[in-house]
């Protein structure tokens, strides 16, 4: 599956032609910068393009930014300038752009929450929902199995709330989000040579409808879900300042993540990006899938994705560009 992303990303990009606009002034009005985004951004999908991005983080709501620097990072980063070597092969660390008090984040392979979004994904991909486990339950088996494989997990808070993380502590309204928009996100993924077949969006889909509807599944505070994961062994990064997310860098290139400092160095503190490093996903899946069959393998991966884009539609604007990284 991803093998067939990577593919179709390396043509998406094979050819792009350098565009730029005009600096966005602080005196536009939010349509009129929306505008500005779409155009500077016309080579690549947005979130708003799939009827997605209910949230606020995203260039249309900056004024602080530059539509020719926003449009050389974009190219930069679609070109692999950033990309670095990961530790690691199952997502670790958190798409968050932000970074720690040093201003540094782990070398380590990103999606969203960290290790958490192997846990939703692996429940929204997995076997039918059990009733009897609930979100800390899950959580603290899927950081157990991947330590066993030897693998290392890792969550993240933040410096100026209980629960730092927005994976997670958005977690229910990311699984409402699912059940409202699948065919919308569907459609998205598909652009990126990541198909569902109707068994398995109605399965994702019913998967988040019983939780939903499973009283005391989500725990009600959603700071015990991080501290599980670090009782369980997960590494923990308290990450600092606003999310200044411009874009979403969609990375194929195995072994790699991107790298964040790098980026606020060439561009200005204001200049970030979430990173979802895709290609770590299978093997993530792979080694959670207690069914053991190809095909709870290929559904989890794919609900991993589909946990990814949900999280960046709902704390995302539509303005948020998805930079393919192949």
């Amino acid at each position: 599956m991803f093998e067939s992303l990577k593919n179709l990303l390396k043509h998406f990009t094979g050819d792009q032609e350098k565009e730029a606009i005009a600096p966005a002034t602080a005196s536009q009005q939010p349509a009129s910068t929306l505008h500005a985004i779409k155009k500077s951004s016309s080579l690549y999908h947005a979130l708003g393009d799939f009827n997605l991005g209910i949230g606020t983080i995203g260039p249309a709501n900056r004024n602080d930014i530059d539509q020719k620097v926003l449009v050389d990072m974009y190219q930069s980063v679609a070109a692999g300038e950033f990309n670095i070597p990961a530790n690691g092969v199952v997502p670790e660390i958190c798409v968050d752009g932000r970074t720690d008090k040093d201003g540094k984040r782990k070398n380590a392979p990103c999606a969203a929450g960290g290790t958490l979004s192997i846990v939703y994904g692996s429940d929204l991909g997995g076997t039918p929902a059990n009733n009897d486990i609930n979100e800390i339950q899950l959580t603290t088996r899927i950081i157990n199995a991947l330590k066993e494989k030897g693998h290392n997990t890792g969550v993240h808070g933040d410096d100026h709330s209980s629960c730092g993380c927005g994976a997670c502590s958005k977690a229910p309204t990311i699984y409402q989000h699912i059940t409202e928009h699948i065919n919308d996100i569907a459609s998205l993924i598909s652009q990126f040579g990541i198909n569902l077949t109707e068994v398995e969006k109605g399965a994702i889909l019913n998967q988040a409808k019983n939780r939903l509807n499973q009283p005391g599944f989500f725990a009600d505070d959603r700071a015990t879900v991080v501290k599980t994961a670090q009782d369980c062994g997960a590494a923990y990064e308290e990450l600092v300042g606003a999310h200044n997310e411009l874009g979403i860098a969609l990375n194929t290139k195995s072994g790699t993540t991107v790298d964040r400092s790098a980026i606020r160095a060439k561009y200005g503190p204001q200049y970030d990006m979430f990173v979802v490093d895709a290609w770590a996903f299978g093997t993530a899946a792979k080694d959670i899938n207690n069914n053991g069959s190809d095909e709870y393998t290929q559904r989890i991966a794919k609900a991993i994705t589909l946990q990814n884009v949900a999280t960046a539609s709902v704390l995302g604007h539509g303005s948020l560009s998805i930079i393919p990284v192949a």
